[in-house]
């Protein structure tokens, strides 16, 4: 059982750091699948792997059903309510306005592969390796593309 989780350990870290948003409570909830795997008789078990997965799956869902029922505190709520309200200064909207079409052009004015491969890095975290296999290209090529991306980003904001 140690073997598996221990060559497991770091995809699930990764698949919990995706769902919390916090590494440390990827760590608590990657210990909360040891401690269900360490309960259970994986000898009984044809894919030990496919179980963990299905195992680190619950765990989430559990976690996600408690964090949808957990109600707010009043410090929480009279915080939410003293939020300034950033559509209230005219001058943030324009200039937010104006980063976002600038934005917008940039990647616009990048190759069409390019532009999905750097969208799907950096807004939708998509691994390389992932990447590489879908555009059925190295990971290099991956990388490479990526680097033109951004060195193109970055000659237009210093224009």
């Amino acid at each position: 059982m140690r073997e598996l989780f221990d060559a497991e350990r770091s995809s699930i870290l990764r698949f919990f750091r995706r769902v919390t948003g916090s590494a440390a409570q990827a760590e608590d909830l990657s210990q909360d699948v040891f401690a269900r795997l360490a309960a259970t008789n994986l000898a009984a078990i044809a894919n030990p792997q496919a179980y963990m997965r299905s195992v680190s799956a619950n765990v989430a869902t559990d976690l996600i059903r408690r964090e949808s029922r957990r109600r707010l505190s009043h410090a929480e709520i009279d915080d939410l309510l003293d939020a300034p309200d950033p559509a209230a200064d005219p001058e943030a909207t324009l200039i937010a306005k104006d980063q976002t079409e600038r934005l917008m052009e940039m990647l616009a004015e990048l190759p069409p592969r390019r532009r999905t491969i750097l969208l799907a890095a950096r807004l939708h975290r998509i691994p390389h390796r992932d990447l590489a296999r879908e555009h059925g290209v190295s990971v290099r090529t991956i990388e490479i593309e990526i680097q033109k991306a951004l060195a193109h980003c970055a000659r237009v904001l210093t224009d």
